[in-house]
């Protein structure tokens, strides 16, 4: 077993037990009360730290297997927090669970250099940020202002990981290009739309990406000098549509033709000119041409394919498919293959838009007219087109799209047939398996090369996607088992494994399916945790008495935490006090707090750590008659109806200030909220984490009881 192979055995198994943590506590098990729940949480995160500890003090060669375990008590430590949101029903998703789970992150990436921290708490941040903007348990009524400033607060703290990353103490690739590209899309996506400031943010992003063009052309980091390039490309070419659509109307496709032309011709005229450039290295001049053939061929097809689409159009229905077929096999395809050794560049644009125009006519004809003689002559000539290119391009790029289309069509045709003759019903999705077999085979018997590589994903991801049907059935477990098996040999079979390519699909659909069975209700969220630890035990057995008979030469590295681990086990005392601190505070709130009765209305989705939940919005999250500003702490008074309810007082408290004279009575209740529109508050109650798949028991559910401290601070207990 090589040693690559051990440490993909060592992080599959591990993976597999957070994987099973996060799917026990997500599942809200009735079986375990509040503390031991607290207890379970916490137990967890300080085994996979003492387990690294006892690793740190041993002279070995497995360090990747300490830091690893370091890194993964640091993901049970945001477990642990969630969970304490699902067992007192906080609220699902919050923005704090992420930015408290981002500060240890960070605090171990400065005390130990490992930067998987880092890119630990980069992710961390986006999703806090995110879930500020975006919450999932209620829909903040941002003003363009607010969202203008919220747009301007997000640039610049990722502009600070961005610069953080190309620090000579951090130096991160992955936060660095990951950061560098969040930026550019949001300025991107501001820039388009109706809302307000949408023409500020695209004038301040042409500011933008033209100072980054120029600024990245003389740095080292050429990849930002080309990525820039592009995103503005991207982004003036789209303004360009917008504005050019309105000017031209029905002419807009012929005048598309004219520009293409028009780029064409000066592409093919002073690209030469770079090769003959004598600045630069010659890797630099190659990328720099490949990037800009990249732009130029992605913008001039989107542009001839709209052109050719519209002016065909004018002339024809969408109902004579062959005449699209056979325009694009004539004025398209074909000079396409004429072309592709003498203008390559130019032979690129035509073979794109050609099988576009194809595969559109192919869609449209299919979902129009059903299985009539004319639907199968144009999927047979089209399959047989397609065929033809394949056979005679060498470029992977096309060859690799061409491949796409050939297995999108065999599948239209293939569930046309079925609907028409052979009445499937349920099992229709086992068509898929035409190209799970057709493909594989073509993968075995080939030889390595980008048409084998095509063969071997369009091979696995069918079987991935029917991992999704028919549950409760045998089938289900039979294609998972399969998909099983068969993603993990192409990981770990020694033939295969030696193949980078076969490794990485296998990997990642492997990490796919993990992270999608989470959403599979076929079986419970705590079998799969069972059944998930159990594997990773295995995984994990294995893979280390396999790895105790390797026989390659290994270089023992020193610990990352020595000389620091007594910080560091500071820190994890803290993150264990406050996990502790949570919970004692919410159970004395419990035991403490008064009891008031709420009407709601329930809705049912999933939090990305703590299961299913029920959104709830309670009659006093409005407040009627005032006009509140967003984003503030609010003190709202309910008192008692005749019907054991608990109502709005008319009277709430911002700054110190009521909203009118209050005199308090003992049967009031005052309680803690914040702000998010005109008249709307959320009091952190409108998350109820219930069983997985419970969701329809509490649809009538009506009535809430909530527990108010002393405080103000209410906790959700119960439904009914």
């Amino acid at each position: 077993m090589t040693l690559k192979r051990i440490h993909t055995g060592y992080l599959l198994g591990l993976s597999l037990l957070i994987s099973s943590v996060i799917y026990f506590f997500a599942s809200n098990w009735q079986g375990i009360e509040r503390i031991e729940k607290i207890l379970l949480a916490i137990g967890l995160m300080l085994l996979f730290f003492v387990l690294a500890t006892i690793l740190s003090r041993f002279q070995h060669s497995h360090r990747f297997l300490e830091r690893w375990l370091w890194l993964i008590g640091t993901i049970a430590f945001g477990v642990s927090i969630a969970l304490i949101g699902q067992t007192y029903n906080s609220h699902a998703d919050s923005y704090l669970l992420y930015l408290i789970w981002l500060v240890p992150a960070v605090i171990f990436g400065v005390l130990t250099g490992y930067k998987p921290f880092y890119v630990l708490g980069f992710l961390l941040s986006q999703l806090a940020f995110y879930f500020y903007v975006f919450p999932s348990s209620y829909f903040p009524d941002w003003t363009p202002g607010t969202a203008l400033i919220l747009i301007f607060i997000y640039l610049l703290f990722t502009h600070a990981w961005f610069f953080l990353s190309r620090s000579s103490w951090l130096r991160s690739n992955w936060i660095m290009f990951g950061s560098f590209c969040l930026i550019h899309l949001v300025f991107i996506a501001s820039s388009f739309g109706y809302w307000e400031y949408s023409t500020l943010i695209a004038w301040l992003y042409v500011g933008y990406g033209v100072i980054s063009v120029s600024l990245w052309k003389h740095r080292e980091e050429k990849e930002l000098f080309i990525l820039s390039g592009i995103a503005l490309g991207l982004f003036l070419f789209g303004k360009m549509l917008a504005v050019l659509s309105d000017a031209f109307g029905d002419l807009m496709p012929f005048f598309l033709l004219i520009v293409v032309g028009f780029i064409v011709f000066l592409t093919i005229k002073y690209l030469p000119r770079l090769d003959r450039s004598e600045k630069g290295s010659e890797a630099w001049k190659r990328m720099f041409k490949s990037s800009l053939l990249f732009v130029v061929t992605v913008v001039s097809t989107v542009m001839l394919i709209s052109a050719f689409s519209g002016i065909m159009f004018l002339i024809f229905s969408w109902d004579h498919a062959l005449a699209f077929v056979f325009s694009s096999l004539i004025l398209l395809l074909l000079p396409g293959l004429l072309l592709k050794n003498k203008i390559p560049f130019l032979s690129t644009i035509l073979l794109l838009s050609g099988l576009s125009i194809l595969s559109l006519a192919n869609l449209i004809d299919a979902f129009s007219n059903g299985l009539l003689p004319k639907t199968v002559v144009v999927m047979l000539i089209s399959f047989c087109m397609i065929g033809v290119i394949l056979k005679l391009i060498t470029n992977a790029w096309v060859g690799s799209y061409a491949y796409l289309l050939a297995n999108g069509v065999l599948l239209l045709f293939l569930f046309k047939v079925e609907e028409s003759l052979l009445l499937m019903d349920s099992h229709e999705p086992l068509l898929l398996l035409v190209l799970v077999f057709g493909n594989g085979l073509i993968h075995i018997l080939g030889r390595d090369d980008w048409f084998n590589r095509n063969a071997l994903v369009y091979s696995i991801v069918p079987l991935f996607i029917l991992t999704f049907f028919f549950e409760g059935e045998w089938l289900y477990w039979l294609l998972n088992s399969v998909f099983l098996l068969l993603s993990t040999l192409l990981v770990f079979y020694k033939p295969w494994q030696s193949n980078p390519f076969r490794y990485w699909v296998g990997l990642t659909l492997w990490y796919a399916f993990l992270f999608y069975k989470y959403y599979d209700i076929a079986w419970s969220l705590v079998h799969k945790s069972l059944t998930l630890l159990v594997a990773g035990l295995l995984v994990l057995g294995i893979t280390r008495m396999v790895s105790r008979k390797y026989k390659g030469t290994a270089v023992e590295e020193p610990t990352f935490v020595a000389g620091r681990w007594k910080i560091i086990w500071l820190v994890v005392i803290l993150m264990v006090s406050f996990i502790t601190y949570n919970g004692v505070k919410n159970e004395v709130a419990l035991q403490s707090g008064k009891e008031v009765r709420l009407a709601l209305a329930p809705v049912d989705p999933r939090s990305m750590l703590q299961g299913d939940y029920v959104t709830l919005r309670y009659d006093i999250s409005t407040l009627p008659g005032a006009v509140l500003p967003a984003n503030k702490k609010i003190k709202v008074v309910l008192t008692p109806t005749s019907g054991g309810l608990y109502e709005y007082g008319g009277v709430y408290k911002i700054d110190d200030k009521w909203s009118k004279s209050y005199e308090p009575s003992d049967d009031d209740i005052v309680m803690n909220g914040t702000t998010f529109s005109d008249h709307d508050v959320q009091y952190g109650i409108e998350s109820f984490f219930i069983p997985e798949g419970a969701g329809q028991v509490f649809e009538d559910k009506t009535l809430a009881i909530v527990k108010v401290s002393e405080n103000g601070n209410a906790l959700l207990i119960e439904l009914e």
